[in-house]
């Protein structure tokens, strides 16, 4: 007779195979660059084999770095909110968390930047920018945003502020500890200029927002995604920390 587990473990395996070769992949395009780094480098940091790796990815390196783009860079975490406008901060908070704590995701922000990306490996930019035109524009239909707000161009430069925060916080403090607070207040200064005056006290800055949405999601993938209940506590003061 055969053994039932036994093609689920297989499958466990193979996606846990699957998932150490990202990981590895992303800490060597940190480091060395996607350029720099060999399938032969990619397949020494996974501790696994060549087989292996080309039956997860057949199409070699390029294959890798456009699973990096796509998996990594995600929605995960965020969570439907009475105001719209905290959904466009807390999306940015929960990728600051991210960023500062995951190698494949600062990979994918670098490897976003190459000239020759959209071709290659694909980039986020243009998703992430229509989705918060999107969320812009709902925001707009609540009555949350001034007058002047423009809702294509905010959202072109909202993640043109959010990437130049996170790039510039890495190369002059060499490391990305102080990126939330940083975010933070690019989102507080963004709220201050668009957003109607009564909302502002309305909205959660936190610097510690991103960890508490991220988090609570890890916990219950699947009850966070819908959740309309509580919002994360506000335990810091909102912008607090090195600017």
């Amino acid at each position: 007779m055969s053994n039932p587990r036994r093609p689920r473990r297989q499958q466990q395996r193979a996606i846990d195979t699957r998932q150490r070769i990202l990981d590895a992949a992303g800490a060597l395009f940190v480091v060395d660059s996607y350029e720099g780094a060999s399938v032969g480098d990619l397949i020494t940091a996974a501790r696994t084999s060549k087989g292996a790796f080309y039956r997860h990815f057949p199409g070699g390196k390029v294959e890798v770095a456009t699973a990096i783009m796509r998996d990594t860079l995600s929605m995960d975490g965020l969570r439907a909110q009475r105001i719209m406008l905290q959904e466009v901060v807390d999306i940015g908070m929960i990728l600051a968390y991210r960023i500062s704590r995951e190698n494949a995701l600062q990979a994918a922000l670098k490897l976003s930047f190459h000239s020759n990306a959209p071709e290659t490996y694909g980039t986020p930019w243009p998703d992430w920018i229509a989705f918060n035109a999107g969320q812009l524009s709902e925001a707009r239909r609540r009555g949350e945003l001034k007058q002047f707000v423009d809702v294509e161009q905010q959202a072109y430069q909202i993640a043109g502020d959010w990437a130049g925060a996170v790039l510039i916080s890495d190369i002059v403090d060499r490391h990305l500890g102080n990126v939330e607070a940083r975010i933070s207040r690019m989102y507080r200064n963004l709220a201050t200029a668009i957003a109607v005056p009564d909302l502002l006290p309305e909205i959660d800055f936190s610097v510690n927002r991103g960890r508490h949405l991220y988090t609570a999601f890890l916990e219950d993938p699947a009850g966070h995604a819908d959740a309309t209940g509580p919002e994360p506590a506000r335990d810091e003061p909102a912008g607090a920390g090195p600017v």
